[in-house]
């Protein structure tokens, strides 16, 4: 009855088929093939709506921070909070301790929020060694844990979301030195021992002196605590043990705003050579009154941002393409503070 028969399927040429046996295998073939396309596009819909779910799904995030008492964490929260917006689908609790060197509270904030229904911590590690052990245990409980603007030891943490320090205290170093001609003795003032962002901001800076300034002097390297208070103690003390110093270099917020004060308490404010990190209204003073040289300014909002949508992508278990994320370092000096760049990084209420 068929003396020929061209079949067609998905714009495939099947040829010529000879005969009624050979046409109805040929149908059944393709018949197959309808069946097996059907399958595949019916299985690619189904992945489709599984990714789709995945990126919808709610998720319980806890952001612990490493104090409430500093401006950073203020321009942190801000990104944070456009992140868990923007996602939609983000419960977040916020709490930690007052000071950033109360790491016991901290401590016992990753043990409260180690519980079923914690999906991700999202943790700003007041030390890099002793969180170590209360983070293992949310990771053994299955909660993903991501790190922010310091590290952790250890490989327990899926994400590391942070401003590059040690280029950070290279670029300060670099700064300092070209105020002082490459040459005469310094002092650097740090916050509390631990803190890996500062750790390394320091380390940036010691190198940088002894690889390119080898005559500039590091005549005292402090730590001066995690407070305000703390600090301008601490700042004094080293004003007072090294009166012939030329320049100066505070490691974060509380121990540039410490040593701001000390310095004015001496009256020595704007007779050395300063650079800071980070800014706030106090230090912005400084900065427009020449009493401070340069901020090393970081990007929170952004590391807030960044860090929210790294801890979501955990907690729905997505693929993680960088484990560590940088983020932005700006110097801002008193002629380039007022542009609207600088000022929207450096700004709260914006």
């Amino acid at each position: 009855m068929f003396e020929s028969f061209i079949f067609r399927l998905q714009g495939v040429h099947w040829g010529p088929v000879l005969g009624k046996q050979k046409c109805a295998a040929n149908i059944t073939k393709g018949i197959q093939m309808k069946q097996f396309f059907r399958t595949v596009l019916v299985g690619c819909l189904f992945l489709v709506l599984c990714t789709a779910q995945a990126a919808e799904k709610d998720v319980n995030i806890v952001f612990i921070p490493k104090s409430s008492d500093q401006v950073f964490w203020e321009l942190m929260r801000i990104g944070v909070d456009k992140a868990v917006q923007d996602d939609g689908h983000v419960k977040l609790t916020w709490r930690g301790p007052a000071h950033n060197d109360d790491t016991d509270s901290q401590i016992k904030i990753v043990q409260l929020y180690t519980k079923p229904g914690v999906d991700a911590i999202l943790i700003a590690p007041t030390d890099r060694a002793r969180l170590v052990e209360s983070v293992q245990k949310a990771v053994a409980l299955g909660i993903k844990v991501i790190a922010v603007d310091s590290g952790l030891d250890g490989n327990q943490h899926l994400n590391f979301v942070t401003s590059d320090n040690y280029a950070g205290g290279q670029l300060a170093a670099k700064t300092l030195a070209g105020l002082l001609q490459n040459q005469g003795k310094v002092a650097m003032l740090r916050t509390v021992a631990g803190s890996a962002s500062t750790d390394d901001r320091a380390q940036g800076f010691v190198d940088y002196l002894k690889e390119k300034a080898p005559k500039i002097t590091l005549v005292a390297d402090v730590y001066g605590g995690g407070s305000i208070g703390k600090a301008r103690h601490s700042a004094t003390q080293l004003l007072a043990a090294h009166p012939g110093i030329d320049g100066v270099f505070a490691v974060n917020e509380s121990s540039t705003d410490g040593m701001l004060r000390a310095l004015r308490d001496k009256g020595l404010a704007g007779k050395l050579r300063f650079i800071g990190f980070d800014s706030t209204d106090f230090l912005l003073s400084g900065l427009e009154q020449q009493e401070i040289h340069g901020l090393v300014i970081q990007n929170p909002t952004q590391m807030g941002y960044k860090g929210i949508q790294a801890a979501a992508a955990a907690a729905r278990s997505q693929a993680i393409q960088n484990r560590t994320i940088f983020t932005d370092i700006t110097m801002v000096t008193r002629t380039n503070y007022k542009t609207p760049e600088i000022q929207k990084l450096m700004c709260s209420r914006c």
